[in-house]
C-alpha cells in the first residue's frame, strides 16, 4: 500500500504510543490529534529536505524565461524559485552541465530570489517529495522526527521527545542518508583550479574553473 501523509502521521503517533487514535484522514478529522499532526507535519518535512541531498525530493528547473529581472546592484538576472523549491542544489548556465554536478561561483540566494550573473539558469534543487513517492528510509526520517514533535503535545512526555530526537540524530538519520548515497554518484563540489584537473581537460573545462577569474598557479 502507497504511503499517505495520513499513514506517516499513524507512524508518528504509534511511536508515541498512542494507537488507540489512529486517523483517518489527517485533513479532515478535526480532532485536537489532527490538527497537532498538521502543526506540525510540513514545518517538520522542510527541516529534513534541507538537511540532506535527498534522491526522491529531487527537482529540475529551467529559469532562463522565468520572471527574470535586474536587481539594484551586484548581480545582473533576480528569478524567482519554483514555488516547491526547498533547499537549491546546483545552478549551471549549460543544461548539458548539470549532469556532473560541477558547481557555478556566481549565485546566491537571498529569500525567494537566486542572484546569478547568467543568461541562461537550470536549477537543480530538493523539492517538498509527496508521500506515495518517498523512499521507505527517508519516511522513517520524517515519522520518526514529526513524533519528536507530536510527543509533548499529544503525550505530555517530555522525555520520549529528547529520546526520540536522539534516536532520529543518532541512528535513522545516518543510515537514512548512508544508503541515500548508494543511489547514484554525484562528484564532490570543489573550487580549487587545481582539484578542478581531476574533472576536465583542455577539451573540457567545465564551470566554474573554465571561466574562472581566480588567474593562474
Amino acid at each position: 500500500m502507497a504511503q499517505t501523509k495520513t499513514s506517516l502521521c499513524n507512524l508518528a503517533l504509534s511511536m508515541i504510543g498512542d494507537t488507540r487514535n489512529q486517523l483517518t484522514n489527517v485533513d479532515t478529522d478535526n480532532t485536537v490529534i489532527s490538527r497537532q499532526c498538521l502543526l506540525h507535519y510540513e514545518q517538520t518535512l522542510h527541516e529534513l529536505v534541507r538537511m540532506h541531498s535527498w534522491n526522491c525530493a529531487k527537482g529540475r528547473a529551467d529559469l532562463t524565461t522565468t520572471d527574470a529581472t535586474a536587481p539594484a546592484m551586484g548581480w545582473s538576472k533576480e528569478t524567482t524559485l519554483p514555488t516547491d523549491c526547498i533547499r537549491p542544489l546546483f545552478l549551471a548556465s549549460d543544461a548539458s552541465l548539470s549532469q556532473f554536478w560541477k558547481p557555478e561561483v556566481d549565485w546566491s540566494i537571498e529569500g525567494r530570489t537566486l542572484y546569478s550573473n547568467h543568461t541562461n539558469n537550470y536549477l537543480i534543487y530538493e523539492a517538498e517529495p509527496v508521500p506515495a513517492t518517498m523512499d521507505a528510509l527517508f519516511a522513517r526520517a520524517f515519522y520518526t522526527l514529526l513524533a519528536s514533535k507530536l510527543a509533548k503535545p499529544i503525550a505530555g512526555d517530555d522525555q520520549l521527545a529528547i529520546n526520540l530526537t536522539n534516536q532520529f540524530e543518532s541512528v535513522i538519520l545516518p543510515e537514512a542518508r548512508r544508503v541515500n548515497g548508494f543511489e547514484g554518484s554525484e562528484p564532490p563540489i570543489v573550487d580549487s583550479e587545481w582539484l578542478d584537473a581531476t574533472y576536465g581537460s583542455s577539451n573540457y573545462a567545465f564551470r566554474p574553473f573554465g571561466a574562472s577569474s581566480y588567474g593562474s598557479l
